[in-house]
């Protein structure tokens, strides 16, 4: 298609995905129209990992000055001990990412990420960004696809692209399937204020406390003034789903009350306003992503465990591969087949291994010195996929 298509396309969710494919439409020269639920864009705080596989992707977008003040690569990374906080192993990292995969590793804080993503459409006339938009309702016909919303408004387009999440109402609505699950886990998440923590040694960067049916992840975000955790268990007395549920902060430290004094002073640290829980909830893998001119992205296509940290990733990935699809295509047609056959086998394999991560690490009982390495994105070949050149 010609890069001054007129193709109406229209985005359903704000998140990183949805974002992230509006900025590579543009990119290739298609006009776009994003529609959020929320009154403004913005996410709970938490810091996510984004590998090279999703860096490559942002850098190719010409976003790396906009994103340069909040990134932070790890200079290393360890699994420690949850009983006396001892290394169990210990792997050098930061430049290492851009000699082995061509792109680099980084921490950000979600809500850093989402306001590049935010402003670089804000500053762009060709995309239209509509907050206060909750989708109810999608059809569609031959020549056009229809979405309602909440607020009372009807908008058609072309091509509708989905990003809308675990509870996609498009993929509920469209698409066959089994409903979300929970998978056993209960994860807490926080950030703490590194003044809270005076004397605590960083290092590892990234440190992950690993003991029988629990984990906890920490790295520190935003120049290191904050210390950013996720602590996960197994239960199954509490099965709501949902970043935004406040927690309290002596529930987790009751959880984790007898694990090294390292993970104690962090939970502890917790302001009661940036301690949230939420249980993990998957979906079994598509196999089709597409339904006449509607196409699922994001967690709405491949919902995943966090237990790799792959999940903006695998999102930021599909933008990518549908831009260039739309743009190397005559038709939208055959542009949502390329983008589907480019991505679900990928995206799959990608939910599956992070599931296996997690009962891998949720029933590890490591000990000091004993050099286990865990199996991991780099293992699994997971960074080395390039959604800038993949065969479309």
């Amino acid at each position: 298609m010609p890069a001054n298509s007129t193709l109406r396309i229209h985005i359903i969710g704000g998140g990183i995905a949805g974002l992230t494919a509006a900025i590579a439409l543009r990119k290739h020269g298609f006009p776009v129209v994003l529609f959020e639920q929320s009154e403004q864009f913005g996410d709970v705080g938490a810091g996510i990992t984004i590998g090279p596989n999703a860096s490559r992707v942002l850098l190719a977008l010409g976003l790396q000055q906009r994103l340069e003040p909040y990134i932070r690569t790890p200079r290393h990374a360890g699994v420690l001990h949850y009983k006396t906080g001892d290394p169990v192993s210990y792997a050098l990292r930061g430049d290492r990412y851009v000699s082995e995969f061509g792109s680099p590793f980084w921490h950000i804080h979600r809500a850093d990420l989402l306001k590049v993503l935010v402003d670089t459409l804000s500053d762009d006339p060709g995309a239209e960004l509509r907050t206060g938009h909750q989708v109810t309702g999608i059809t569609q016909s031959a020549d056009k696809a229809a979405c309602k919303f909440a607020n009372g408004v009807s908008e058609n387009c072309d091509v509708l692209i989905a990003s809308d999440g675990i509870k996609s109402t498009t993929r509920e609505t469209l698409f066959s399937g089994t409903p979300a699950t929970f998978t056993g886990y209960v994860a807490w998440r926080g950030l703490v204020d590194m003044e809270s923590l005076p004397g605590f040694e960083i290092d590892p960067d990234f440190a992950l406390y690993a003991g029988p049916g629990r984990i906890v992840g920490r790295y520190a975000l935003r120049k290191r003034s904050l210390m950013n955790y996720v602590a996960i268990s197994t239960r199954e007395d509490w099965r709501e789903e949902g970043w935004t549920v406040r927690s309290e902060v002596a529930e987790v430290v009751s959880e984790f009350g007898d694990w090294c004094e390292d993970v104690q002073r962090i939970i502890r640290a917790t302001p009661p306003d940036r301690c949230f829980k939420w249980a993990l909830h998957v979906r079994e893998p598509l196999e089709t992503w597409v339904e006449g001119r509607v196409a699922l992205l994001g967690d709405a296509a491949h919902p995943m465990t966090p237990f790799l940290g792959l999940g903006a990733g695998i999102g930021i990935e599909d933008a990518m591969v549908l831009a260039r699809a739309f743009s190397s295509s005559d038709g939208w047609q055959s542009a949502l087949e390329r983008y589907q056959n480019a991505r679900v086998a990928h995206a799959a394999y990608a939910q599956r291994a992070s599931a296996r991560q997690g009962l891998h690490l949720l029933n590890a009982k490591p000990e000091p010195g004993e050099g286990k390495r865990l199996y991991n994105e780099d293992t699994l070949g997971l960074y080395t996929y390039d959604a800038t050149t993949v065969a479309l």
